[in-house]
Protein backbone atom coordinates (compact mmCIF):
# COMPACT_ATOMS: atom_id res chain seq x y z
CA UNK A 1 0.00 0.00 0.00
CA UNK A 2 1.21 3.73 -0.94
CA UNK A 3 0.15 7.10 0.46
CA UNK A 4 -1.27 7.70 -3.18
CA UNK A 5 -3.75 4.67 -2.61
CA UNK A 6 -5.23 5.63 0.51
CA UNK A 7 -5.64 9.01 -0.76
CA UNK A 8 -7.39 7.96 -3.80
CA UNK A 9 -9.99 5.73 -2.16
CA UNK A 10 -10.73 8.17 1.02
CA UNK A 11 -11.21 10.99 -1.73
CA UNK A 12 -13.45 8.62 -2.92
CA UNK A 13 -15.17 7.40 0.34
CA UNK A 14 -15.76 11.14 1.21
CA UNK A 15 -17.61 11.99 -2.17
CA UNK A 16 -19.79 8.99 -1.04
CA UNK A 17 -20.31 10.25 2.39
CA UNK A 18 -20.98 13.98 0.78
CA UNK A 19 -23.40 12.11 -2.05
CA UNK A 20 -25.08 9.81 0.17
CA UNK A 21 -23.82 7.50 -1.87
CA UNK A 22 -24.22 3.61 -0.95
CA UNK A 23 -23.35 2.11 -4.04
CA UNK A 24 -19.96 4.29 -4.68
CA UNK A 25 -19.14 3.79 -1.03
CA UNK A 26 -19.37 -0.37 -1.30
CA UNK A 27 -17.18 0.33 -4.39
CA UNK A 28 -14.20 1.50 -1.57
CA UNK A 29 -14.57 -1.82 -0.14
CA UNK A 30 -13.69 -5.50 -1.11
CA UNK A 31 -17.00 -7.66 -0.82
CA UNK A 32 -15.95 -8.95 2.25
CA UNK A 33 -14.54 -5.68 3.67
CA UNK A 34 -14.81 -5.10 7.26
CA UNK A 35 -16.59 -1.13 8.05
CA UNK A 36 -15.89 -0.23 11.69
CA UNK A 37 -17.33 3.19 12.42
CA UNK A 38 -15.73 2.98 15.85
CA UNK A 39 -13.31 1.28 17.74
CA UNK A 40 -16.61 1.04 20.57
CA UNK A 41 -19.19 -0.12 17.91
CA UNK A 42 -20.06 -3.52 16.73
CA UNK A 43 -17.74 -4.09 13.21
CA UNK A 44 -20.18 -4.23 10.22
CA UNK A 45 -18.95 -7.18 7.87
CA UNK A 46 -19.10 -7.51 3.75
CA UNK A 47 -21.37 -5.46 1.64
CA UNK A 48 -24.67 -6.21 3.11
CA UNK A 49 -23.92 -5.13 6.52
CA UNK A 50 -21.92 -2.35 5.25
CA UNK A 51 -25.22 -0.99 2.91
CA UNK A 52 -27.68 -1.78 5.71
CA UNK A 53 -25.84 0.72 8.33
CA UNK A 54 -25.10 3.20 6.15
CA UNK A 55 -28.79 3.19 4.83
CA UNK A 56 -30.50 2.80 8.27
CA UNK A 57 -27.44 4.72 10.13
CA UNK A 58 -26.06 7.83 7.90
CA UNK A 59 -28.01 8.42 5.10
CA UNK A 60 -31.56 8.19 6.52
CA UNK A 61 -30.32 10.67 8.84
CA UNK A 62 -27.49 12.89 7.72
CA UNK A 63 -27.61 16.38 5.51
CA UNK A 64 -25.36 19.00 4.30
CA UNK A 65 -22.72 17.19 4.33
CA UNK A 66 -19.04 18.48 3.89
CA UNK A 67 -15.97 15.90 3.95
CA UNK A 68 -12.02 17.21 4.03
CA UNK A 69 -10.00 14.79 3.59
CA UNK A 70 -6.34 15.85 5.43
CA UNK A 71 -3.01 14.62 5.45
CA UNK A 72 -2.45 10.33 4.52
CA UNK A 73 -0.19 8.26 5.89
CA UNK A 74 1.16 4.22 5.60
CA UNK A 75 2.95 2.46 8.07
CA UNK A 76 6.54 1.40 7.30
CA UNK A 77 5.74 -2.34 6.58
CA UNK A 78 3.04 -0.51 4.07
CA UNK A 79 0.39 -2.76 5.82
CA UNK A 80 -1.76 -0.16 7.44
CA UNK A 81 -2.66 2.95 6.22
CA UNK A 82 -4.16 6.24 8.56
CA UNK A 83 -6.13 9.27 6.89
CA UNK A 84 -7.24 12.41 8.85
CA UNK A 85 -10.47 13.77 8.12
CA UNK A 86 -13.26 16.66 8.81
CA UNK A 87 -16.65 16.51 8.25
CA UNK A 88 -19.39 18.78 8.93
CA UNK A 89 -22.98 17.78 8.63
CA UNK A 90 -26.53 18.17 9.76
CA UNK A 91 -27.50 15.15 12.01
CA UNK A 92 -30.83 14.09 13.49
CA UNK A 93 -31.57 18.09 13.62
CA UNK A 94 -28.00 18.84 15.16
CA UNK A 95 -24.53 20.69 13.36
CA UNK A 96 -21.94 18.18 13.82
CA UNK A 97 -18.36 18.74 13.10
CA UNK A 98 -16.05 15.95 13.08
CA UNK A 99 -12.70 15.36 13.03
CA UNK A 100 -11.15 12.30 13.03
CA UNK A 101 -8.32 9.40 11.93
CA UNK A 102 -9.10 6.42 10.07
CA UNK A 103 -6.99 3.35 9.91
CA UNK A 104 -7.19 0.95 6.70
CA UNK A 105 -5.92 -1.99 5.25
CA UNK A 106 -5.95 -2.53 2.15
CA UNK A 107 -6.39 -5.27 -0.94
CA UNK A 108 -5.27 -3.48 -4.04
CA UNK A 109 -7.27 -0.37 -4.42
CA UNK A 110 -9.94 -1.74 -2.23
CA UNK A 111 -9.95 -1.16 1.77
CA UNK A 112 -10.48 -4.72 3.95
CA UNK A 113 -10.60 -3.05 7.08
CA UNK A 114 -11.70 0.19 7.87
CA UNK A 115 -11.86 1.66 11.43
CA UNK A 116 -12.83 5.47 12.27
CA UNK A 117 -11.69 7.27 15.74
CA UNK A 118 -13.42 10.71 15.63
CA UNK A 119 -14.61 13.49 17.79
CA UNK A 120 -17.56 15.52 17.51
CA UNK A 121 -18.83 18.99 17.96
CA UNK A 122 -22.13 19.39 18.22
CA UNK A 123 -24.38 22.61 17.81
CA UNK A 124 -28.17 22.61 18.27
CA UNK A 125 -29.90 23.60 15.21
CA UNK A 126 -33.20 25.56 15.96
Amino acid sequence: MEKKDVRKVMKKYGRAWENLDVGLLLECFTSKGVYHESPISKPHKGHKAIKKFWNEEIADHTKNIKFTLGRCYVSDDKKTGFAEWRCINNFKGRKDTMVGIMLLKMRGEKITYLNEYWNTKTEIVT
